[in-house]
């Protein structure tokens, strides 16, 4: 089942502390839901231990992505790969940061692809899950980017 979603959000930072944020696994894989751990693996390169407790989907999951292409400090693109309680998502990220009078504006693009029991839920009830976690995860980016 294919996911598509877009959007943006505003921040009172300037342009280079966000891309540097965004770019550094360390920093923003802890606004996930469920975040355990998280490890550099190669340049570019890295892996986030989660727990899920996504409707029916309970147990761990792991993330595996890498930054394809960098553009400091206006554009970055992730794709990778999570696996975890019988469900598969690949995945592609990207997005560009505007200066803007307040600060930056982050735009964003995540597109993906998930398989397993995850696809089985059904469309309307797992478009809704991932919109609440994509919320979420933007409020938690928020909140981390204005802690800096």
């Amino acid at each position: 089942m294919k996911l598509k979603y877009e959007g943006y959000f505003e921040i009172p930072r300037d342009r280079s502390t966000v891309f540097h944020f965004l770019t550094d696994p360390k920093r923003f894989a802890k606004a996930f839901p469920g975040f355990k751990n998280v490890e550099v693996t190669g340049i570019n390169e890295f892996k986030v231990d989660l727990t899920i407790n996504i409707g029916p989907l309970r147990g761990d999951a792991v993330v595996v992505g890498k930054f394809i292409e960098a553009r400091e400090p206006s554009y970055a693109k992730v794709t990778g790969r999570g696996k975890g309680a019988g469900s598969t998502l690949d995945f592609m990220l990207l997005f560009t940061i505007d200066e803007i009078n307040t600060g930056s504006k982050v735009s964003w693009v995540f597109e993906g692809t998930v398989g397993g029991l995850a696809a089985s839920i059904g469309g309307r009830v797992l478009d809704s899950i991932a919109r609440n976690l994509i919320n979420d995860i933007i409020s938690n980016l928020r909140r981390d980017l204005l802690s800096q």
